[in-house]
């Protein structure tokens, strides 16, 4: 109890002082800026002026015009201005690319560049870098000025580590340990499909940590795992001190704190854990306060005080980082800049319904003829707003170059898929409670188990749920984007829909 009224007494001075420079070195801070799942957001970006109440997005403070990498590498040039002599450290949680027309077009090359701008210092690989063939995910490794660290990541042939899993540095007086951890569900990325193993992370975690610990005295892991399982890793492997998440896009306003369920006498006694939300609209700040332990003569973490720092249209934009973007936009402005059509109101989920998804199902149905179109949730990765849509926005909602394919099923499989899978639908009126098929319907008449449709859907569904099936499909080759482009361009005006087609519960 005295440590707590000490150390919290002592983060108020120190608060309240600005964290002035101590001579006497009886006391340090390390801040940490960190950014995660920017999905190749480069430009600044708004969301629909509608978005659901109780989503994360309704609590970002500023919705309109915001983010931007040369706005983000104003920012942290800033806090390091200020935050000197002590030091701050800039690391990103994975998936920075994967979303925009700069990671299509450029497979991540632009992303890299932009983050060197910015001078990040460490990183860790999120899946969606391994949409890229394995080749383009060691090149843009190899181009970041920031060490890569990623522990759970190996060849397969000869087990030896595709990155360096770790890495301990000297930060003034204070030895600090990083290392990485992605998702096990990486192995099914493209880039990691033939010669990646990726390894369970808490297997790893457990066997690493203790290492760290008796090499550093402070411990932080940069995982790409989301935030289920941060918590529980911090929870059951004991010695973590920080922990810098992504991959679920989680907003944490300020840090979560987890105890040990084993106790140790290190530092706080258990993990903070921090995660930016996405696209780089807010830049995560985390101070971590140090006091020499007059006993041990080492600097042991006493307090912390964390926050998402808004990136408002009122920072200007820096100079070097703008100009390395504009080598990028320009070779792509002419194609991803121009109109395609106008949404008369934002595209939008209101409680079941995904306006935006209902948009592209319905854009491939009517083009290509069909009885029905299937669109895997999560693969529609923005909310349309309302006004001009130009093809950089559709871009941004397709960012994956996913083709179209043709297939006949049975009526009896294709409701096991609406069952099991829950996709968004047009064509299709399907009801689920606790994962069971209450109803389903086709144009208006129940789906028969015995008679044979023909329906639609894109490339990445076919292969992760229709080939598992047995089902063949024909890849028409036609790509998405291009497809509810052409749609869109054809009506000239869209209107969302809000029609009950698909409700699970």
């Amino acid at each position: 109890m005295r440590r707590l009224w000490f150390t919290l007494s002592l983060l108020g001075v120190v608060l309240h002082l600005g964290y002035s420079a101590d001579p006497s070195g009886r006391w340090f801070r390390l801040t940490i800026l960190h950014t995660n799942d920017t999905h190749g957001h480069l430009l600044p970006f708004s969301y629909p002026e509608n978005i659901a109440p109780d989503s994360q997005e309704a609590g970002v403070p500023f919705k309109t015009n915001i983010g931007g990498v040369a706005r983000r590498a104003t920012l942290i040039k800033r806090l390091r201005e200020e935050l000197q002599p002590y030091p701050a450290l800039v690391i990103d949680a994975g998936d920075y690319m994967d979303g925009t027309p700069f990671s299509l077009e450029f497979q991540g090359e632009a992303d890299v560049a932009c983050m060197n701008a910015c001078g990040y210092d460490f990183a860790t690989l999120g899946n969606h870098e391994f949409s890229n063939p394995l080749d383009t995910v060691l090149r843009l490794v190899k181009m970041g000025r920031f060490q890569t660290v990623c522990a759970n990541l190996r060849y397969r042939d000869t087990g030896e580590p595709l990155v360096p899993p770790y890495v301990v540095t000297q930060i003034g007086e204070l030895r600090v340990a990083l290392f990485g951890l992605v998702m096990t569900d990486t192995q099914n990325y493209r880039g990691a499909r033939e010669r990646v193993e990726v390894t369970n992370p808490f297997e790893v975690a457990r066997i690493l940590v203790p290492q760290l610990r008796l090499q550093a005295d402070v411990v932080i892991l940069i995982s790409h795992l989301g935030i289920g399982d941060d918590e529980r890793l911090a929870r059951e492997v004991p010695g973590i001190d920080v922990i810098v998440g992504g991959h679920s896009h989680t907003r944490l306003a300020e840090p979560r704190f987890i105890e040990w369920q084993q106790k140790a006498p290190v530092n706080l006694g258990g993990t903070i854990v921090v995660q930016a939300h996405q696209w780089g609209g807010e830049l995560g700040r985390l101070d971590l306060l140090f006091w020499r332990n007059s006993e041990t003569n080492r600097l042991e973490m006493v307090g912390y005080k964390g926050r998402l720092v808004p990136i408002t249209a009122d920072i200007p934009e820096d100079p070097a980082a703008r100009r390395v973007l504009e080598r990028y936009w320009k070779r792509i402005a002419g194609k991803y800049g121009r109109i395609v059509g106008t949404a008369t109101d934002d595209f939008v989920r209101r409680g079941d319904d995904f306006a935006h998804y209902y948009l592209v199902g319905d854009a491939v149905r009517a083009m290509l003829g069909v009885e029905f179109d299937l669109q895997n949730m999560f693969g529609i990765r923005i909310e349309l707003a309302r006004g001009a849509i130009s093809y950089f926005d559709l871009a941004r909602m397709m960012p994956f170059g996913n083709t179209i394919v043709r297939f006949e099923i049975t009526g009896r499989d294709l409701k096991r898929l609406l069952a099991e899978q829950r996709p968004t639908v047009s064509g299709i009126r399907y009801r689920v409670e606790n994962r069971r098929l209450i109803e389903a319907t086709i144009n208006g008449q129940p789906i028969e188990d015995d008679r044979i449709y023909k329906g639609t859907t894109n490339s990445y569904f076919a292969d992760r749920y229709l080939k598992p099936l047995g089902i063949s499909y024909a890849d028409t080759g036609k790509v998405l984007l291009d497809v509810v482009a052409d749609y869109i361009r054809k009506q000239r005006k869209v209107s969302p829909v809000y029609d009950g087609r698909r409700v699970v519960r």
